[in-house]
Parts: C-alpha cells; sequence; structure tokens
C-alpha cells in the first residue's frame, strides 16, 4: 500500500517576510563559545587527579 504524497508547505507574503527576517537577524547575532575557561578548569582538575595517582584522558 502506498502513502499518499502530500504537498509542501510553502512561506508566502507577510510570513515569508517575518521568517526571512528573523533568520537575517539571528545570523547577525551569531557567535562563538568561547571554552577557554573551561578548558583551564579541566586541566587545573586533570593535573590535582594526576597528582592523585589517577589518570584522566
Amino acid at each position: 500500500m502506498a502513502i499518499p504524497i502530500r504537498s509542501v508547505p510553502v512561506l508566502e507574503g507577510k510570513v515569508w517576510e517575518r521568517f526571512e527576517k528573523a533568520a537575517r537577524e539571528a545570523e547577525k547575532k551569531r557567535g562563538t563559545i568561547d571554552i577557554t575557561e573551561n578548558v583551564k578548569i579541566f586541566n587545573k582538575m586533570r593535573d590535582e587527579a594526576r597528582s592523585r595517582g589517577i589518570y584522566i584522558g
């Protein structure tokens, strides 16, 4: 038994304009995540564990 093919919803008019505007704004605000502080904390924890004889990657 075949599954009927449904039409794909398409944004038009004001809805499309609102979506396009929101997408462009989100793209401008896109940023990066700075994990420098997390790496420092991990390295400190790893070093303390190694000094106690526990091996962590």
